[in-house]
């Protein structure tokens, strides 16, 4: 994985995991019975850090401001939104019929159609 970009949820609570304190969790997409596992990763030119957003290239502006710790594990979102969260016929990230997207364009894994992200 060193040097290479990849998507990370990373306004979560701090764990421990392994002995190592965590705070972000890699995306993933993976077949029905998790055999098969491919990282998300975002275009190329995207910039390290960048926020992504589901929807279209003009509702990026218009997003919400980012969740907190505490809001994720209280209000339960990872858990409402996980479910929702797939790769289409192409292997784009989707949550339902949103695409999940940079400023550069879209989130994908390499091969996994209609698979769940996690």
């Amino acid at each position: 994985m060193q040097g290479k970009k990849v998507i990370v949820l990373s306004n979560l609570k701090p764990r421990n995991m392994r002995g190592v304190k965590s705070c972000g969790m890699l995306m993933a997409a993976s077949d029905a019975k998790h055999e098969n596992v491919e990282l998300l990763f975002p275009p190329e030119e995207a910039a390290p850090g960048e926020r992504i957003w589901f929807g279209t290239e003009d509702e990026k502006d218009n997003q919400p401001a980012a969740a907190t710790p505490n809001q994720i594990q209280k209000k339960k979102i990872w858990e409402l939104v996980q479910p929702h969260l797939k790769t289409d016929v192409s292997c784009i990230a989707m949550l339902g019929e949103h695409v999940m997207r940079t400023s550069v364009g879209s989130v994908a894994c390499q091969s996994l159609q209609n698979a769940n992200i996690s």
